[in-house]
């Protein structure tokens, strides 16, 4: 392909993303689905052309972003971008679960810079400001109930959502390594239809129910697990880390449990609806979450699949 195509092919995506932010931005209803088309044009792009041109209308776009409204829309472009183009990296060596993990990361890390980046030079705490107003909204709450009974114990009442609100602190770090990974998934939920309706070849990704995580994570899940009894300063970097990791650790379990629910269905000839039916009912209802962290640690430690596939 000529250079001057590729150029123009080059500008004709990078003007289709520029669209698709600002309707993203200044949309009211459908300016949330289209944050999830915004990685495709570097997608596709990346597949075509490779990594050293999708770069370069990376950094085009960053600064043609800017152009098109505020300074902060650069922080768009950069999330949006970096993410599609590692994706489409993996997408063109015919790897979609390297795209789902190079995605999650490209997210998380595009997420950290932005966080970074807006306390530095926008002296914004998004974090700091959203756990202020919860507090505010709590006192407000207390306020109320007081005045309505004075005999009410409203400390006790309260005491767990603001433990709760101590945590979010923590697990800054869980929180922008959770919405990487979600982000990922809905954007490769978006981009495979779309992909292959432009007659770019994709590999599928594996079914979720034959989704296996390594056995070596229940070792880390455990280890954890016993070290986060230990007695520690909340406030030092070695109990976050720990306790980051640990919920990170929880997530993936879960996900495993979930893959196991899935699979036992299919196999059973179970109705569709059941395992979507159990991962709503364990969102709701914490006990049934705690039983499927269990699933996933027995489905890791034993071979139950082999079990219910010889049946």
């Amino acid at each position: 392909m000529s250079k001057v195509r590729v150029i123009t092919e080059g500008a004709l995506i990078l003007a289709i993303f520029l669209v698709l932010m600002l309707f993203a931005l200044y949309a009211p209803i459908i300016g949330t689905i289209l944050h999830l088309v915004l990685p495709l044009p570097f997608m596709l792009f990346t597949i075509r052309h490779g990594i050293p041109l999708s770069i370069m209308m990376l950094i085009a776009g960053c600064i043609l972003s800017i152009l098109f409204g505020s300074v902060t829309n650069i922080l768009i472009a950069f999330i949006f971008g970096l993410s599609g183009l590692t994706m489409g990296y993996f997408y063109k060596r015919k790897s979609p679960i390297g795209a789902l993990i190079g995605g999650s990361l490209a997210y998380t890390f595009s997420f950290v810079i932005t966080y970074i980046g807006a306390i530095l030079f926008l002296k914004l705490d998004f974090i700091k400001i959203s756990i202020g107003l919860l507090e505010e909204s709590i006192e407000q709450s207390k306020s109320i109930i007081t005045a309505l009974d004075a005999n009410t114990n409203v400390e006790q009442q309260f005491e767990q959502l603001e433990k709760g609100l101590d945590l979010i602190h923590i697990l800054t770090p869980t929180m922008f390594v959770t919405l990487g990974i979600l982000f990922s998934l809905f954007s490769h939920l978006v981009a495979i239809p779309v992909l292959k309706r432009l007659k770019v070849e994709v590999s599928p990704l594996k079914p979720f129910r034959d989704w296996r995580l390594p056995i070596s994570l229940i070792w880390y899940y455990l280890i954890v697990s016993v070290l986060i009894m230990i007695k520690l300063d909340k406030d030092s970097f070695y109990f976050m880390a720990l306790i980051n990791l640990y919920y990170i650790l929880q997530f993936c379990v879960l996900i495993q449990g979930y893959s196991f629910i899935y699979y036992y269905s299919y196999k059973k000839g179970l109705s569709k609806a059941i395992p979507v039916i159990a991962v709503i009912a364990s969102l709701l209802l914490p006990i049934f979450l705690y039983l499927i962290r269990i699933l996933g640690i027995i489905d890791l430690c034993f071979p139950l699949r082999d079990k219910i596939t010889k049946k």
